[in-house]
């Protein structure tokens, strides 16, 4: 059994990742990038090709809309292939439990996002502790700051708000901490990581001005 330690929390350096997108577009068609990419057929091969390069590390998603089908229901059969392909080739997974989407009866607005959302991360982990041997490692929410943006500000993401990032911001970090509660509950070893992008923007000339607003651009993300 591996033992994660805070010099090496990863059976890699560098890390593989599985995009894992599920939310809807304003247009009302929901998005399931692990069937789009087909890695939900081909896990083994996959991981398998990726262990060639050295890297046993991994970020893949559960599809919480696929899962919970029913409130407090819940349907395994889309996460326990990715458990027994992971576990087989020794790959190391970084779960995603809220990557950009959700069940359609919920509004994610409400309380009961944040506590139906603990309570699918804490049924989740009890499968995930299950078919996995050594730690655990989940990232509750993708890229909060992001998704506050993309959903909450401009519109873009679901839930296609405009001038409610901070809102958003807030009920995504309200929903990560109470999964985080709720998943140590059950595997009181399991270790989190938090994911936001980190761009880096280039001016396209060396005019001064460009120059500046390369870098303005640059710093916005923080």
């Amino acid at each position: 059994m591996s033992v994660l330690t805070v010099d090496k929390p990863f059976r890699s350096f560098f890390l593989g990742g599985f995009e894992c997108s599920t939310h809807r577009r304003q247009d009302g068609r929901r998005l399931d990038l692990l069937a789009a990419t087909k890695h939900n057929r081909l896990l083994v091969e996959d991981y398998q090709a990726l262990a060639r390069h050295g890297i046993s590390t991994v970020r893949d998603g559960l599809r919480w809309h696929l899962i919970e089908t029913a409130p407090g229901q819940y349907n395994w059969s889309s996460l326990l292939p990715m458990l027994h392909a992971a576990q087989g080739c020794g790959t190391q997974v970084i779960w995603d439990l809220c990557h950009y989407g959700w069940p359609d009866d919920l509004d994610i607005w409400s309380a009961a996002f944040v506590d139906r959302f603990a309570s699918f991360a804490a049924a989740a982990a009890a499968i995930i502790r299950q078919g996995t041997e050594g730690d655990t490692l989940y990232c509750p929410v993708n890229e909060m700051a992001f998704w506050a943006w993309a959903g909450g500000d401009v519109g873009q993401f679901n839930p296609g708000a405009f001038g409610r990032g901070p809102d958003l911001n807030r009920q995504l970090v309200r929903a990560a901490i109470a999964a985080t509660r709720a998943i140590r509950a059950v595997d009181p070893h399991a270790k989190f990581v938090c994911a936001e992008p980190l761009i880096n923007v280039v001016p396209n000339s060396d005019d001064p001005e460009h120059v500046r607003a390369a870098e303005a651009k640059r710093q916005s993300q923080f």
